[in-house]
């Protein structure tokens, strides 16, 4: 049923892109993209690590902004 070798030729030899309309621009788009996508994945750890520790700089300089105002008023 899908034994013919015909449909595979296009897409292994890149000639996909004329026949099924691509053109230059959709081809670099797609890789961009793929590229995009893998960036995010390899940077999502660090990224999450990074949020992490911004947020608790974050509380932590609010805990002592907030001990320090409390500190005056005594």
């Amino acid at each position: 049923m899908l034994n013919n070798d015909a449909a595979h030729l296009p897409i292994s030899t890149g000639s996909a892109l004329l026949i099924y309309g691509w053109t230059m621009q959709d081809f670099v788009l797609t890789l961009w993209a793929a590229y995009v996508v893998i960036l995010i994945v390899t940077k999502l750890p660090d990224f999450t690590r990074a949020a992490a520790r911004i947020v608790g700089g974050i509380q932590r300089a609010w805990r002592q902004l907030k001990e320090w105002k409390h500190g005056s008023e005594d």
